[in-house]
């Protein structure tokens, strides 16, 4: 089975995010994206690789990280994912990134924390839920194990507890493995901890040009 893999659910200025092509379970092709203007790549590193891979018939299933994370990260490879998958008739899975970490052994009780602009993160418990706030006010126990971008901030330099056992984003094999055990979607839709921040002009859209 051919797989398309997209996790651009982290970026932004300083962070990156992932394109990658599996035959099965097996890595074929993989790009980073880095930097802000990296979303703009999206669509032609995707037609790049398929065309790249002779895939002409394009991938059979596409998987993308649906979030929490950057508003236009999420925006537009989620929109890029649904246009390939009606494109080419493709399967469609979506799943969080707390999922893709909890795929490894021995993780399935980790606690994901993102962070989010304001200095505040996004926390994601082991059944799916879901907190926002300060790090300060986060209630990770003591005893927690953490992954994820914004662990660190939630874990005190020089303390034993919470624990942290990985500070990056999830290996683009670990997307892919989450993605397989999910279920098909007919739309994949960001998923927003916070409301958008982006908002109509007070006065309504400006009307077309003449």
């Amino acid at each position: 089975m051919r797989s398309l893999v997209l996790n651009a659910a982290s970026l932004g200025p300083s962070s990156t995010g992932d394109v990658a092509a599996f035959n099965g379970r097996r890595l074929v092709q993989h790009d980073r994206l880095d930097g802000i203007g990296a979303t703009g790549a999206l669509p032609a590193k995707c037609r790049d690789m398929i065309r790249d891979l002779g895939w002409k018939n394009g991938p059979d299933l596409i998987i993308a990280v649906l979030g929490p994370g950057s508003f236009t990260g999420l925006r537009a490879s989620l929109s890029l994912a649904n246009g390939l998958a009606f494109g080419f008739g493709a399967r469609l899975r979506g799943v969080t990134t707390g999922a893709c970490f909890r795929t490894r052994l021995g993780w399935e009780n980790t606690i994901c924390v993102t962070q989010a602009r304001r200095d505040r993160v996004f926390v994601e418990w082991p059944d799916g839920s879901f907190w926002a706030g300060s790090p300060a006010e986060c209630p990770v126990p003591e005893e927690a194990i953490l992954v994820g971008p914004g662990s660190s901030a939630v874990s005190p330099p020089g303390t034993d507890h919470p624990q942290v056992i990985w500070t990056g984003g999830p290996d683009i094999a670990w997307v892919l493995e989450a993605g397989l055990l999910s279920d098909d979607r007919s739309v994949l839709s960001p998923l927003y901890i916070d409301a958008p921040e982006a908002k109509l002009p007070a006065r309504g859209l400006r009307p077309a040009p003449f």
